[in-house]
């Protein structure tokens, strides 16, 4: 199935039409990623649960607690803690575990240094 368009219902007055093109991402070029996606989720979750609290608490202003990896794709990756989800997206798209591991460290070092004391 290829959508030619999505029907966004985002609340009273707030109904729009959104194209493919706005839509859907070109993974071609990103096999290697999805081919490691579960690898890197498992491994995130498993051994870096406190830069996965700082991407929420530090970059995404969210509280503190547990936040676990659920994905990750080209354009960043989706927590969790609870109910309670969040999109962390990345400045250029990722296109394989390599370049998925540098983003998501400089990533968990600029968290860290906007949780740090006197950060601003």
């Amino acid at each position: 199935m290829t959508p030619e368009r999505a029907h966004l219902v985002a609340g009273f007055g707030r109904i729009s039409w959104i194209e493919a093109s706005a839509l859907l991402f070109d993974t071609t070029g990103h096999a290697a990623l999805a081919a490691t996606e579960a690898g890197i989720v498992e491994h995130m979750n498993a051994d870096h649960a406190d830069a996965l609290e700082a991407y929420a608490t530090g970059l995404l202003g969210l509280g503190d607690g547990t936040w676990r990896m659920t994905g990750i794709d080209p354009e960043g990756c989706d927590l969790r803690r609870d109910r309670q989800v969040a999109r962390l997206g990345f400045e250029a798209p990722v296109d394989g575990p390599g370049a998925a591991r540098n983003t998501l460290a400089a990533l968990a070092k600029a968290a860290r240094q906007s949780d740090a004391p006197g950060a601003a």
